[in-house]
């Protein structure tokens, strides 16, 4: 495995179309300016742990059309607010 290296954000976007075409997904299918602010959202409001975990989940809620088919826009503001007011 290689090492972990710090990518400059310009950098996402090879990643992403490298890892899309790997998946067989569209990369315009994935913002990532909202992926990475429901991230810090999360590691800033309960832990950084819980962030890749967190948005997993809301693409696991997306995809499977839960919570009555709400928009990525919708998830990410659910999940944003209840790291925000996160007291275990």
């Amino acid at each position: 495995m290689n090492s972990p290296q710090h990518l400059p954000p310009e950098a996402l976007d090879d990643w992403l179309a490298a890892a899309a075409a790997e998946l067989g997904i569209s990369e315009a299918d994935v913002p990532i300016g909202l992926v990475l602010d429901i991230a810090a959202d999360v590691a800033h409001g309960v832990a950084r742990p819980a962030a890749p975990l967190s948005t997993f989940l809301v693409g696991l809620a997306l995809g499977r059309g839960a919570h009555g088919g709400e928009s990525l826009d919708a998830l990410a503001e659910r999940i944003s607010g209840l790291a925000r007011d996160w007291r275990p």
